[in-house]
């Protein structure tokens, strides 16, 4: 006999428990364990094995009330039938996974099959226009049979475990790169404006003159969306006691070209760094994006690594502009978080000691080859006034033009020009792939300079840049080296400098790039880069050299390094070493660990410093660090404490340091807010293209695929970082909801365009979770009768279910009053019915216990 628990033992059944009941009804939307009824009632049938077509009698059934009718239940007397209706489905076309949708399935045959579109077919990459049949339905019309339109075709569902299978022969599908993503299906998002900010900020006090003085810096990345159009501006502020100065680093419009697979920017903006030096102008600029292609290289920021003799401002400029600064405490530093700015340009850093010392070196950031593939071509266009970051420079107006081609045997031709009123360059180069020995790219750029006197200078410059990776040994090797062969030949940034308020203009005469990481097994890895520049109106040259080899041992790694720096602007070289050691920790404090590292340099400067870290027990996104080091010359010791903060809604910072010199108290923060059609959101900062969690009423939910990012009171949360132009499935973790809380689908899938904002709506269902009862004048209501609420307000999927054993159904997110309406099919005739409720208000009653309502349902 069947038969559900009784009221009593319900309440002590918790959700993810009353789930695995067999007959508990659900919503036409969700996928419950109700699809085992079927096979269950197949496997009941005494004629099972002996019809040809199996069908299972509902006159079988026996229910604990022998006065309980049975609704129509034809939908379900066959193996694998549910009713007709709207279920979220992956959809999975020839085993591969490329939708998560609600999809509508209707009886046809005696069969669920889903209702489509032409259009939806082809976002799947099905070549539909191939097919007459297709050509025929009406805009908008559907089908059902996809066999009848497309030979060998078939789909299937199934219910169980609410997928779409799609079989398609290959012919009929177009042919695409792995990965490829129909642009048709790139959401370019909702409107929205949106902050993402970054500030830091110190209070020092000098330890012999006892003067104070205050400084602060903020960084601002501002967005405004408007259907395919991004509206975009990067500004800082640094302030002190003296002064405070704004500056707008750029402001630029830009919006995805589909058809070209490109990117359209109106502002400020740097010309691509591929052919010729990367400048920053203000114009209009089209350029192919790589990252609209299946197999696209992604764009990257160098790792900055240097050595700070005590506790120290970092900062970093690129063109003229400060982008990025951070303290950082004694010894060596690496900086792994740069924002991409533009695909070169070399960057500046400065690192200011506590006692006022500053030391500057040159980072290179410049692009390596990029081999095309036969066929493939690849185009930018800049047409604008050039920005320099000196007032004294001069702006000419100005065009660049590049373009790459794949051709055969592996080669690639390339080449551009940058055309001014003063200045002509021309460069063409051509790049091979060497298989096995790597990929090598050659080329020469012919210049033609005139000054605001009238000389005239011509000259060329020859360049080669090679890159390889031996997977056999571990080796990464990367090359770039510039030989300047005239010195009549000027970038035209320098040349945009000739006879400036800047003074000489020392144009460059040779350059070399050496990047070599070689990795030793379980023994470690070593890192050797270099970089050298000379100049033509100089003797003395910038040179850069850093040695590393890092290992590790059961969780205790340990590194070695060595600092060469040689600036033509200083009169004495600097060489340091660094030696560290980090040890990670057991019992209470696992995620923690001790430090050690000294640094010493060529003045007989070492210094010494002890490291406690981690994150503080309990609160895993509040990290700590105590650190006491000591240094010579008088130096003496020092010590710092710090306190970051990693949150849903951003990051905060605050220390203290200490040293000779002075004290310190630092502060900083970074995060963002966005205003969208549904209200304001606070979060992470964001970066490019992000997207909104949408699940009204749902606070503090987490979300999987983010850091620390939890829904807000009202159910919104910030998913930054997506992957453009790419599947970036949000999942909810449901373990983490509230137990009066509960959404149809746990995972959404978003394919934002470049820089959109895309929202990720989930259905919430909240209240309370009961176990109605329901019987009219006749007795129990019929088996199988489809129950469901009644909403003042449509929200798309009320909660609903099927009358099971006993006229018992199952509901979530049921409100403390409301409608239950009920309809059957008894002798082919429809009846329905009523049940007005009210639940009892019990304070001591958990939420996650199920309640019990039995009631008398009125006909209607």
């Amino acid at each position: 006999m069947m038969s559900l628990p009784d009221g009593a033992s319900m309440k002590r059944i918790t959700t993810a428990r009353v789930r695995e009941y067999a007959l508990l009804p659900v919503t036409a939307g969700r996928a419950v364990a109700l699809a085992t009824v079927p096979t269950m009632m197949f496997c009941l049938s005494p004629l099972s094995r002996a019809l040809a077509d199996d069908y299972f009698d509902p006159a079988a059934l026996e229910f604990a009330d022998p006065q309980q009718q049975t609704s129509d239940l034809h939908y379900f007397a066959k193996p694998g039938g549910q009713q007709p209706g709207t279920y979220p489905v992956t959809v999975v076309v020839n085993d591969q996974e490329l939708d998560q949708a609600d999809i509508t399935f209707v009886d046809d045959g005696g069969q669920l099959r889903p209702v489509l579109t032409p259009g939806q077919l082809a976002e799947y990459g099905v070549n539909v226009s191939a097919f007459p049949a297709f050509q025929a339905l009406h805009e908008g019309e559907t089908f059902t049979r996809i066999e009848k339109f497309i030979p060998d075709a078939s789909s299937r569902f199934s219910f169980a475990n609410q997928r779409l299978t799609l079989s398609i022969p290959q012919a009929a599908m177009n042919v695409q790169s792995r990965g490829y993503v129909d642009p048709s299906r790139w959401d370019d998002g909702v409107p929205a404006a949106f902050v993402d900010y970054y500030f830091s900020g110190a209070q020092i006090k000098n330890a012999d003159e006892g003067e104070s003085s205050r400084s602060n810096y903020l960084n601002l990345r501002s967005g405004l969306n408007l259907g395919a159009w991004r509206l975009r501006n990067i500004s800082s502020m640094q302030y002190d006691q003296q002064r405070r100065h704004w500056d707008t680093q750029s402001t630029w419009l830009q919006r995805d070209v589909r058809s070209l697979k490109s990117l359209l920017r109106i502002g400020d903006t740097y010309t691509t760094g591929d052919v010729f030096d990367s400048i920053q102008f203000r114009g209009v600029q089209l350029m192919s994006d790589d990252e609209m292609l299946p197999d696209s290289q992604r764009g990257f920021a160098p790792t900055i690594r240097g050595v700070a003799h005590s506790n120290a401002k970092v900062t970093v400029s690129q063109h003229g502009y400060v982008i990025y600064e951070t303290f950082v405490s004694p010894g060596a530093f690496a900086i792994s978080d740069l924002y991409p700015t533009s695909q070169s340009g070399d960057l500046e850093v400065k690192v200011t000691e506590s006692n006022g010392a500053v030391r500057t070196f040159t980072q290179p950031y410049s692009a390596v080859p990029y081999m095309l593939r036969e066929g493939r071509g690849k185009f930018s266009l800049s047409v604008g006034r050039y920005h320099s970051g000196g007032e004294s420079v001069r702006s000419p107006e100005f065009l660049q033009g590049t373009l790459f081609y794949g051709l055969t045997a592996g080669f690639t031709l390339y080449g551009g020009t940058q055309l001014a009123r003063d200045y002509q360059a021309w460069a063409l180069g051509l790049g091979r792939g060497f298989g096995e020995f790597g990929s090598l790219g050659g080329d020469v750029t012919q210049a033609v300079t005139r000054t605001p006197s009238g000389k005239r200078y011509t000259g060329h410059s020859l360049r080669a840049q090679y890159q390889k990776n031996f997977v056999s040994s571990g080796t990464a090797f990367s090359l770039a080296s510039y030989r300047y062969s005239s010195s009549g030949y000027y970038d035209f940034a320098e040349a945009s400098a000739l006879e400036s308020a800047q003074g000489q203009v020392d144009n460059r005469r040779r350059r070399e790039e050496l990047s070599v990481s070689q990795s030793l097994g379980g023994l470690g890895s070593l890192a050797v880069s270099a970089w050298s520049q000379e100049y033509w109106h100089r003797q003395s040259r910038d040179e850069t050299v850093h040695l590393g080899f890092y290992s590790a041992w059961k969780g205790i790694s340990w590194g070695v390094g060595y600092y060469y720096t040689r600036a033509s602007g200083q009169q004495k070289n600097d060489r340091s070493w660094s030696f560290n050691i980090n040890i990670p920790l057991g019992g209470p404090l696992s995620d923690s660990a001790v430090s050690y590292n000294t640094t010493s340099d060529s003045n007989g400067y070492t210094s010494q410093q002890m490291s406690l870290y981690g994150a503080v027990p309990t609160r895993p996104n509040l990290f700590y660090s105590v650190q006491q080091g000591y240094g010579n010359q008088g130096r003496g010791s020092n010590s710092s404490a710090s306190l970051d903060y990693h949150g849903g809604f951003g990051n905060a910072q605050i220390g203290y340091r200490h040293d000779a010199a002075s004290n310190q108290l630092t502060w900083g923060g970074a995060g963002s807010v966005v205003a969208h059609p549904h209200g304001v959101t606070f979060g992470q900062t964001v970066g490019e293209s992000f997207a909104i969690v949408r699940a009204p009423g749902a606070a503090g939910v987490a979300v999987q695929n983010g850091n620390n990012v939890h829904t807000d009171w009202r159910g919104y949360a910030v998913v930054p970082s997506l992957t453009a132009y790419r599947k970036n499935v949000i999942t909810l973790d449901t373990e983490s909801m509230a137990d009066d809380t509960d959404v149809d689908q746990q995972g959404q899938t978003v394919i934002p365009g470049g820089g959109a904002v895309v929202m990720a709506n989930y259905q919430t269902h909240i209240g309370n979770r009961v176990l109605f009862t329901l019987r009219n004048a006749q007795g129990p209501l019929p088996f199988g009768a489809s129950a469901r609420l009644v909403e003042e307000e449509e929200s798309g999927n009320p909660p609903g279910g099927m009358v099971a054993d006993g006229g018992q159904v199952y509901l979530s997110g049921v409100p403390q009053e409301g409608t239950l309406a009920v309809s059957w099919i008894v002798n082919n005739q429809s009846q329905s019915c009523t049940l007005h409720f009210h639940l009892p208000d019990n304070p001591q009653q958990s939420l996650n216990t199920v309640k019990t309502v039995s009631g008398l349902c009125q006909t209607r």
